[in-house]
């Protein structure tokens, strides 16, 4: 990875995804209190993720209607965490949270892979044609974003996820 953001977001999923190569498969589909199990939020976490970056080469196949972000935009991703910390929880957007019945862990594992190589070129090229400071992205709660911000997001939605399935894997 040329990207050294996200190459450390690929160093802690392929760490995490090394731990879980030892739970069953019972353990990896189990729920708790009806919420999601370990790989339906893996697969929420990684779906997020490609579905940004599918939207990022669509939206950056037009540049000339890219606009600037809002200086508020850096400000509202702290509020989100500082909700998040008091307990709010936010319902996931419907195309990210609809699962497949099942779920294969090594089939994700190299599906985020890829979609990881993907995002590193990409980056490559919006650096190239100096679109990475635009608003690349539109959040459902952050709105438009740039990649620096997605970046960031995508560290934080997974590590937020990861508390979840640390809790599960006990």
């Amino acid at each position: 990875m040329r990207n050294q953001k996200l190459k450390q977001l690929e160093d802690i999923r392929i760490q995490l995804f090394k731990e879980l190569d030892n739970l069953s498969k019972e353990k990896l589909n189990a729920s708790l209190d009806g919420d999601w199990s370990i790989n339906q939020i893996l697969y929420h976490t990684w779906v997020a993720e490609s579905s940004s970056i599918k939207y990022i080469q669509t939206k950056t196949k037009y540049p000339e209607y890219l606009v600037n972000v809002s200086p508020i935009a850096y400000l509202k991703p702290k509020i989100l965490e500082l909700l998040l910390a008091f307990g709010l929880k936010f319902k996931a957007p419907k195309i990210v949270s609809q699962f497949p019945e099942k779920i294969d862990l090594q089939k994700l594992d190299e599906q985020w892979k890829n979609s990881r190589k993907s995002f590193d070129q990409l980056i490559v090229e919006l650096k190239e044609k100096k679109l990475d400071k635009k608003a690349i992205l539109r959040h459902p709660l952050l709105g438009r974003i740039n990649l620096t911000l997605a970046l960031d997001f995508f560290d934080f939605h997974f590590k937020h996820h990861q508390k979840a399935i640390n809790r599960l894997k006990k």
